[in-house]
């Protein structure tokens, strides 16, 4: 099921994403949360846990995306700092936890 740039933006109040940007970051966020709950995003209707958290895991990899992994940059004296906290891929799986723990979605057991 997508998550609409529509819901985005009136559900979850977000304002940080282009509507140009939208589709292909839900779409690459999508597949991650799929991958996060063993398929069982594929189908059915989305609780709002689930909607929320692929709302903010889309801006968190906007965000990345924006500023290349750079936490600051001079250019006179050429000074570029990079990230070297929590690699994006983990930081997603952290949002999707928060918004899913407790949920069943993210559990190894058999259903």
């Amino acid at each position: 099921m997508e998550v609409t740039y529509t819901y985005y933006l009136d559900v979850y109040g977000g304002n940080m994403i282009p509507e140009s940007r939208w589709q292909s970051l839900e779409l690459k966020v999508r597949a991650r949360l799929n991958h996060y709950t063993f398929n069982r995003m594929e189908s059915g209707a989305w609780m709002a846990e689930a909607k929320a958290a692929l709302c903010e895991m889309c801006e968190a990899l906007f965000q990345e995306n924006e500023r290349g992994g750079k936490t600051s940059e001079n250019t006179d004296g050429y000074s570029v700092g990079y990230d070297t906290s929590i690699p994006v891929g983990q930081k997603l799986y952290h949002i999707a936890e928060m918004y899913l723990q407790g949920t069943g979605l993210m559990d190894l057991g058999v259903e």
